[in-house]
């Protein structure tokens, strides 16, 4: 019987109120755990695509023994073998700290640093759902323009942890990547640790090869002389370029970024029409649903 896929509709109502209940009501530490534990079962659906009606829990996932027979491990099995295991790891640990504060065996209170560390793992399994996309779909200077700036829109943890997780897996692949993410680490940790990886990158960047002239053409084909991002053709090699990058005007002022949260960000959000831009391809329609899902529920901060 084939897998019903997940459907953002179908979820809309609960991740509103699970967004509300976690971040804009007065709760006990535990009490937001516990729910984000119910936030983390969503996230794990949506990266499975695994719909409503479709049983699942947390622990077929982190079980050393999957049940052949169950669906969650059917689509368990598709998921990249690069990604996989970080996510399994981030889902164990979210579903021990949300067990903790479920069960009635336990009666101590929760702390901060366990808050912390669910909060921070919501985080990881966010930015998984952006690494998997990009490892299947590719960010290079062939990625749609569209989806590169709507991909801007998201906090820039979530932009930096994404792209720092492609660089990890498949290297100093690209000058769209290694750019996109020298600006992740301005926007979420710095201008100064944005240097200091520059310039501590500095031999394997220079090696990195550089577009060649037809790539470039069809690069510029996209955009305005005006608007280029990338001045390819104002250097020979990718550390060149970056440097120039990191000393822009703008770039520098962007430090730590003009937002931080999806509460700060979905101001930005609202700006663009996601109909009117991610509306063509498969590769734009998959985005849309993805970056919609993440600010389901998301309410500005006054």
């Amino acid at each position: 019987m084939a897998i019903a896929p997940f459907k953002n509709y179908d979820y809309e109502l609960v991740l509103s109120d699970l967004i509300a209940d976690i971040y804009y009501s007065t709760i006990s530490m535990g009490g937001r755990i516990i729910l984000l534990r119910k936030l983390t079962e969503l996230l794990a659906r949506k990266f499975l695509d695994l719909g409503a009606g479709e049983p699942m829990n947390l622990g077929d996932i982190t079980t050393h023994e999957k049940n052949e027979k169950f669906k969650v491990t059917e689509r368990y099995k598709k998921v990249d073998k690069r990604l996989v295991k970080d996510f399994e790891k981030t889902i164990d640990r979210l579903r021990k700290l949300g067990n903790k504060y479920t069960h009635t065996a336990n009666i101590s209170d929760a702390n901060v640093d366990e808050l912390s560390i669910t909060e921070d793992s919501i985080w990881d399994l966010f930015s998984y759902l952006f690494v998997q996309y990009f490892l299947k779909y590719g960010l290079n200077l062939k990625t749609d323009k569209n989806i590169l700036t709507l991909f801007s829109v998201l906090p820039p943890e979530i932009r930096y942890r994404t792209l720092k997780k492609i660089i990890d897996i498949i290297g100093y692949d690209n000058i769209q990547l290694l750019d996109k993410f020298l600006l992740s680490i301005v926007k979420a940790r710095g201008i100064d640790e944005a240097r200091f990886w520059l310039y501590n990158n500095s031999k394997f960047l220079q090696d990195v090869i550089y577009p060649s002239e037809s790539e470039i053409i069809e690069y510029e084909e996209n955009f305005s002389q005006n608007v280029l991002p990338l001045k390819l053709r104002n250097h020979s090699n990718c550390y060149s370029l970056l440097v120039s990058v990191l000393n822009n005007t703008d770039v520098q002022l962007s430090s730590h970024g003009f937002y931080r949260d999806f509460e700060e960000a979905v101001v930005e959000y609202r700006k663009h029409d996601l109909d009117l831009y991610l509306s063509s391809t498969e590769e734009q329609k998959v985005f849309k649903d993805l970056i919609k899902f993440c600010f389901i529920g998301r309410v500005p901060v006054c």
